[in-house]
């Protein structure tokens, strides 16, 4: 991925004084990468559209039309790209080489999509039906399971899911299947539905993150027993928490700086402010953690700042 980079710099960015480079993206929106870092998917929030961008050539191939969509996920393997729309109440599955829907998964106010580490299942969270809708992704079939009220996120990894539960103050754990088998208990603040609490979790499911944008502060509980491990200070307006791929870093966005904060899990501590020379929309880092990528909306860009 250091090639990858070099290459970025030589022939698909536009120069910033800080070092960074940017990729030209119409409204940009939500991020996704490809697992190998190849490919952007990124939303144009004005066009309807989720558009790939080639990150090592700038080169973007035909989009697909996904109107509405509020934030992208992808699977382990590349093979399916998930864009949910609340306003349209589903979810549409893309099939990112041909960029084509291949199907839609209908939702009551979908929130978040989660896809299990081995790709087996998908995990939609519904936060009107306070559901968790579990997708076979081999046969398509689905089932609502209730989870509680309110869901506003959901995360998954090793043998279980985990959904935030705004109205409790909670985050549910699930089975594979999607039944619920327990509870986290999260300390107690004025969340609410319009101030979603946001997760992340680490592979081994040692440490649960949870980002609670009202007291502008990060929670690292140890989700088998609800303790508290850390408590982290997080920017004004921090509203998107994202986990690195091999879970030793978090890196929280707040819409008030145009800079990202970089945790050390292990650590339980923030080690670095990386500037992205916009207030991000959305980030992802590359597979191998040699840059971070953000979404610039009001600069039609996407930055892409060398780790």
């Amino acid at each position: 991925m250091v090639v990858l980079v070099a290459v970025l710099v030589a022939v698909a960015c536009t120069g910033r004084p800080d070092g960074g480079h940017t990729l030209s993206v119409h409204a940009p929106g939500a991020l996704v990468l490809s697992p190998d870092g190849a490919t952007a998917y990124v939303t144009d929030q004005t066009d309807g559209l989720v558009r790939a961008v080639e990150t090592a050539t700038g080169r973007e191939h035909l989009p697909v039309d996904a109107p509405f969509t509020d934030s992208l996920t992808i699977d382990h393997h590349g093979g399916r790209l998930f864009a949910f729309s609340r306003a349209a109440g589903a979810v549409a599955v893309i099939d990112p080489v041909q960029m084509t829907v291949a199907e839609r998964i209908s939702a009551q106010d979908p929130v978040a999509v989660a896809v299990a580490p081995d790709d087996t299942r998908a995990y939609v969270a519904s936060s009107r039906g306070g559901t968790v809708t579990v997708v076979d992704m081999a046969s398509g079939a689905a089932v609502d399971r209730p989870v509680g009220a309110l869901p506003s996120d959901v995360v998954a990894a090793g043998r279980h899911a985990y959904v935030a539960l705004a109205a409790s103050r909670t985050v549910a754990v699930l089975t594979p299947d999607g039944v619920v088998t327990g509870t986290v208990r999260l300390p107690t603040s004025a969340v609410t539905e319009e101030d979603p609490v946001r997760l992340g979790v680490t592979p081994d499911e040692t440490t649960l993150l949870t980002l609670d944008p009202v007291r502008g502060e990060l929670y690292l509980v140890d989700p088998s027993t609800s303790t508290l491990l850390a408590t982290l200070g997080a920017a004004a307006g921090a509203s998107m928490l994202r986990m690195s791929a091999d879970g030793r870093r978090a890196y929280v966005v707040a819409t008030t700086t145009h800079e990202v904060a970089e945790i050390d899990v292990a650590a339980r501590a923030q080690v670095a402010t990386v500037p992205v020379g916009c207030t991000p929309g959305a980030i992802a880092e590359a597979p191998d953690g040699s840059a971070l990528l953000a979404t610039c909306t009001d600069q039609d860009e996407v930055s892409v700042v060398p780790r």
